[in-house]
């Protein structure tokens, strides 16, 4: 049985992960930290634990109780600051929500071996040995997956542009834009899509769009290339074949085809001499707490669904 912890406790992902992890056949949850809510119920802080769960929330970490952790923080360099204060034994695996490791470390940043965990990208790092994992952002996930298939068979070699349709919150009115074209998760984006085409240098203009709905990711990138749609989509169907998680539709999908699942469903289209590209995620599963239990499960050698 994997024992896990929680760091963070008190942010919305770690609720979401907390509803998945309390219910995996292989998974013991051990502690939740969040110092501000000690004593306090889980459920009095993440809907829907009630009945499911009475456990409360600690100040401080058991490093010695858990063999993976979750950092669920959501601020630049709170993971960072973590790890550095922090004692981590050695053979602890860690998996990181937060921007903080995503890209490869700068000179005189901490020298830690983070994966970033996209497994249709690098599930093979994750299976083979990897102890840190970074999950990606949820729009770059969205845009990634949407993209992938070109960039491995190097047929990204114009400007990409991105519309990204993301959740509303409490503090934002429908239609307000909320990035523009110099996102953090654009430069995630190219850097990831290098690691298959290392030629890769078109720009990637990128327009994020509270849509009104408080769930679920839509990206809809184009661009130009010769294929036809019938190779183009040989080429998804093909890079697509042994990933448990990612399909190919014949239809223009809507959210309620991945709503409360870790699926990305992908649409293609060719519009004279623009691929059209469409990907629907659930910003929850696939763009977050259900990415951090599937590379979990991977960084464990589980079968990759179990527990999505």
């Amino acid at each position: 049985m994997i024992r896990a912890g929680i760091i963070g406790g008190l942010h919305p992902a770690a609720g979401h992960l907390i509803r998945l992890l309390i219910h995996h056949p292989d998974v013991e949850l051990m502690w939740v930290c969040a110092p501000e809510a000690e004593g306090h119920l889980l459920s009095s802080a993440h809907r829907g634990l009630i009945g499911e769960s009475y456990m409360r929330f600690c100040s401080q970490p058991d490093m010695e109780q858990a063999d993976v952790l979750f950092l669920c923080h959501t601020d630049d360099g709170e993971s960072t600051e973590f790890m550095t204060v922090n004692e981590v034994p050695a053979e602890m695996r860690i998996i990181d929500l937060s921007p903080d490791f995503r890209f490869e470390p700068e000179e005189g940043e901490l020298p830690e071996q983070w994966i970033y965990a996209l497994p249709e990208l690098n599930r093979k790092p994750l299976v083979r040995g990897a102890r840190k994992a970074a999950i990606p952002g949820g729009m770059a996930a969205a845009v990634l997956l949407g993209l992938l298939p070109m960039a491995k068979n190097l047929l990204l070699n114009s400007p990409i542009h991105a519309s990204v349709l993301v959740p509303s919150n409490e503090d934002m009115p429908p239609a307000y834009p909320v990035a523009y074209l110099d996102h953090d998760q654009v430069d995630e984006i190219s850097h990831s899509l290098r690691q298959l085409q290392t030629s890769f240098n078109s720009p990637v203009e990128m327009l994020a769009t509270a849509a009104g709905w408080q769930r679920g990711i839509v990206a809809t990138m184009y661009f130009d290339t010769p294929m036809q749609l019938n190779a183009i989509r040989d080429i998804y169907d093909e890079f697509y074949e042994d990933h448990s998680f990612t399909f190919i539709s014949d239809s223009l999908p809507d959210l309620r085809e991945v709503a409360g699942s870790n699926r990305c469903v992908i649409y293609l289209e060719k519009v004279k001499s623009k691929l059209v590209v469409t990907t629907v995620i659930d910003d929850v599963y696939k763009g977050s707490a259900g990415a951090a239990i599937h590379a979990m499960n991977l960084l464990f050698g589980l079968q990759e669904r179990v527990g999505l």
